[in-house]
């Protein structure tokens, strides 16, 4: 009987001790709503499901409001975007009568709102929408913005998985991915930590703020001294995560090694006592502009020239004799100086062809005689674009071509600090910049002439424009780089996108062009703004091009965009510069010396904010 009565109690202790062990670990254990990914690979493989390839038809229409024929067996979810199109003609092969297409004409595009078995609602933005047109993903690339928090993970593992998830996503062929690295900013300044965003607060208000149209967020933390990742995918306006899930970091993903922000997969382990970089230096905040003075780690500058006007358009280049030169106007007149020991010597001026006002200046050698070409772009609100190219002749300016009614935007495409190539981009009385059409141009015997047309994105605009080897050593071409509609810096490199910013850049809004279409009687006035150059430079000696852009949103700002492990990289950087950054130019240093940085501010005074003072400011020797 005592036997009986101990094992008994002997059982029940057992019990006890292990619901005791449950608990326990139920209450450390990560909260896991989904089943954990084995590796990255099933990571992306539940993210790319959630973005369906799908096609239906448009089967009732009721204002901006329309229903479709598919629904959740065809993987429909809420926040999911279709392309609205009508289906036209058949197209067939005149010798086989094989059917070889439909001429397809673009409506508009529809966002899921709600979701039934067999059929979905949306809401439809475009025109002309009828019952029977079609709808379709798939076309374009998905936005995903890829947000990592750290939290007791090392920054080379971070880097280290962050790298392959980024790599993972791209190889699906199905996102267009950038980084939220404004967003994490921005979050720290509101108060609201990673594990509350995980949560969904204010995450719609981080999607609206930066245009995020899904976040893929990852928050790296230590459980049982393993790395670990808590991963949600957001798609605003739905406030409930699409994917929830945790899982240990997998053991075959490794730190990496130190190395270069333009890293190569061969990151170079930096020496215990060299010096850091340039990038390195402007990234850690060790510009110090207010006091145009040196700390011991601060990038010295020094206030080069000072002018009693707004810059409102700046150049810079280097020709063959290898004095650089910087290109400026006010509006009315443009200034050409040449850049020796650091101080600014007047070459010529010009204040001829007063046709508008000038918003665009550009140094392009069309000819290769080493004398560059000045082009000089001016508006005139009644009589539109008018461009005119400028030769040098005894070192005096001479027009070789005026009456240009296109935009001219000048290219370095070789990488050698002079810019070369010219393009033209039609203007137009209804759209002001007139989408794609885009050609090559050079001066031929007083006149322009097009060498061809250049493959450029819709959203292409020859304001704020530059090109870039920031895709690598490797890349055959170089990158281009523009700002658009949106205040977005693009990079693209043919027809495809590959990467654009999440954060807004340029900002000409001091220099604003008004545009008006008139409709029978009636004045339309459109204000466009024109934009800062970036600039294309290497900052860390790699080899790699990083791009420098201002950020004029908030006074003295500059974004800085370079290839990291994980991709394109954007930080803000704050310059100190009490005004309006209008331009910036690069000279390259000697050998293994940094490169030269030149920066136009602009102060601008009064009411209207159409005068004030401009200071020319560059970084000095270290």
């Amino acid at each position: 009987m005592r036997l009986r009565a101990l094992a008994t109690l002997g059982a029940l202790l057992l019990l006890s001790a292990l619901a005791w062990a449950q608990s326990k670990s139920t209450k450390e254990a990560p909260e896991v709503a989904a089943p954990p990914p084995v590796s990255l690979t099933t990571l992306v493989s539940q993210v790319r499901d959630r973005f369906p390839q799908v096609e239906g038809e448009v089967v009732e229409v009721q204002g901006k409001t329309v229903t479709l024929g598919v629904g959740r067996p065809q993987g429909v979810r809420i926040g999911l975007a279709f392309a609205v199109y009508r289906q036209g003609r058949e197209i067939r092969n005149p010798r086989t009568g094989e059917l070889l297409g439909h001429i397809e004409e673009a409506l508009g595009r529809a966002t899921v709102t709600q979701v039934q078995d067999r059929l979905s609602v949306a809401t439809f933005e475009g025109s002309d929408v009828r019952p029977a047109d079609r709808v379709r993903t798939g076309t374009d690339k998905v936005r995903l913005t890829l947000l990592t928090f750290k939290g007791g993970v090392k920054d080379n593992l971070l880097e280290a998985v962050s790298h392959e998830l980024y790599d993972g996503l791209a190889a699906a062929g199905r996102f267009d991915i950038s980084l939220g690295d404004q967003i994490s900013v921005w979050l720290a300044q509101q108060g609201i930590t990673p594990e509350a965003f995980l949560r969904g607060e204010r995450v719609s208000d981080a999607a609206a703020q930066f245009r995020a149209e899904n976040i893929l967020a990852v928050l790296f933390k230590t459980v049982e001294r393993k790395p670990f990742m808590e991963v949600r995918l957001f798609s605003p306006p739905r406030p409930e995560p699409a994917i929830t899930t945790a899982f240990f970091v997998p053991p075959s993903i490794k730190p990496k090694a130190p190395g270069q922000f333009s890293a190569s997969e061969q990151a170079r382990v930096t020496p215990e006592r060299r010096p850091r970089s340039f990038l390195a230096r402007l990234l850690g905040g060790d510009l110090e502009a207010g006091a145009y003075s040196s700390g011991e780690s601060a990038i010295p500058l020094k206030e080069v020239a000072r002018f009693g006007f707004p810059v409102v358009a700046f150049d810079m280049g280097v020709p063959k004799d290898g004095i650089p030169r910087l290109l400026i106007s006010d509006g009315d007149t443009v200034y050409l100086y040449r850049v020796v020991n650091r101080e600014l010597v007047a070459e010529w001026t010009y204040s001829g062809y007063r046709v508008g006002r000038v918003f665009g200046v550009y140094l392009v050698d069309l000819d290769g005689d080493g004398v560059p070409e000045i082009v000089v772009n001016r508006y005139d609100a009644k009589l539109g674009i008018n461009a005119v190219i400028l030769g040098v002749r005894d070192g005096t300016p001479k027009i070789l071509v005026q009456d240009v009614h296109s935009f001219l935007v000048a290219l370095d495409e070789t990488g050698t600090g002079m810019k070369q190539t010219l393009w033209s981009q039609y203007y137009s009385p209804e759209t002001f910049f007139a989408a794609g059409k885009v050609e090559r141009v050079t001066v031929k015997n007083g006149e322009l002439a097009s060498l061809g047309r250049v493959a450029v994105p819709e959203s292409f605009r020859a304001t704020g424009v530059t090109t870039a080897n920031i895709l690598g050593k490797e890349s055959h071409s170089r990158a281009l780089v523009y700002i658009d509609g949106y205040d977005r810096l693009r990079i693209t490199s043919g027809p495809e996108e590959i990467w654009r910013s999440t954060s807004p850049v340029g900002d000409g809004g001091y220099l604003k062009l008004q545009h008006t279409r008139y409709v029978i009687t009636d004045g339309i006035s459109t204000f466009y703004s024109m934009q800062p150059t970036p600039l294309a430079v290497d900052l860390d000696g790699d080899g790699v091009d990083e791009v420098v852009v201002p950020q004029n949103q908030l006074p003295g700002m500059i974004g800085v965009i370079f290839r990291g492990p994980a991709g394109v990289r954007f930080q803000q950087v704050n310059s100190g510069f009490e005004g309006v950054i209008t331009g910036l130019g690069a000279i390259r240093g000697e050998e293994k010396e940094p490169p030269t940085l030149v920066a136009c501010v602009v102060h601008l005074t009064g009411l209207l904010r159409v005068s004030g003072e401009s200071q020319i400011i560059m970084t000095s020797p270290e």
